[in-house]
């Protein structure tokens, strides 16, 4: 010990360089380390998205859909279902344009409605980065057939500062967080009522459905 004080008031700058050397490395291993748990949660969040989906494709294939099947299933779940029944057909479609525009009104707006619960998780700006017509006209269609006015005013705001022909509405990025703040509390207010109207429309128009 005695030694080890010797020499560092022998090369006290040394010491330094030391001290701060390692400092680095502990800092930068810190960093490597909650970088790797990121990289952890995202692929868990990744493979469990996949899941979700490969169950959802299984549950609501073809085969599988009958009119016990609409009535049985809870709302939310249903038309997360149906949505992805819809999306299977479509991929079998050449031209998914022309296939969309054929879709039947009921099931094109419930498909529609499934890509909001699905990339609305993220924000309702994140549903319309990741989508553009015809299926965003399609999901306003459905906002304003099966939700409350409240919630169709908040969906219409961003449709309109996202619409690339619309030059009237603008929204600067703090005001589309904060009206993806307002829809996300608006959806965990009302989303109950949502699923359970968009239920009774699949019933009420179930011959589309069903294979």
């Amino acid at each position: 010990m005695y030694a080890l004080l010797q020499s560092i008031r022998a090369y006290p700058t040394a010491y330094v360089i030391l001290l701060a050397a390692v400092a680095i490395c502990v800092f930068a291993w810190a960093k490597a380390l909650q970088a790797g748990r990121r990289r952890q949660a995202k692929k868990q969040a990744l493979i469990a998205v996949l899941e979700h989906e490969k169950k959802l494709r299984e549950e609501f294939c073809d085969a599988a859909l009958t009119q016990q099947k609409l009535i049985d299933t809870p709302p939310e779940r249903l038309v997360e279902g149906l949505s992805t029944n819809i999306q299977l057909w479509m991929e079998r479609q050449k031209d998914l344009r022309a296939a969309f525009d054929a879709l039947p009104t009921p099931k094109r707006l419930i498909y529609a409605l499934g890509y909001v619960v699905q990339d609305g998780r993220e924000g309702l700006g994140m549903f319309f980065r990741k989508n553009g017509q015809p299926l965003t006209g399609a999901a306003l269609e459905a906002v304003k057939l099966l939700t409350s006015d409240v919630f169709c005013a908040l969906f219409q705001k961003e449709y309109d500062a996202f619409d690339e022909e619309n030059e009237t509405v603008s929204l600067a990025q703090e005001q589309i967080d904060c009206q993806d703040r307002k829809f996300s509390a608006l959806k965990e207010e009302q989303g109950e009522a949502l699923y359970a109207t968009a239920k009774t429309y699949i019933l009420e128009n179930s011959v589309v459905f069903l294979p």
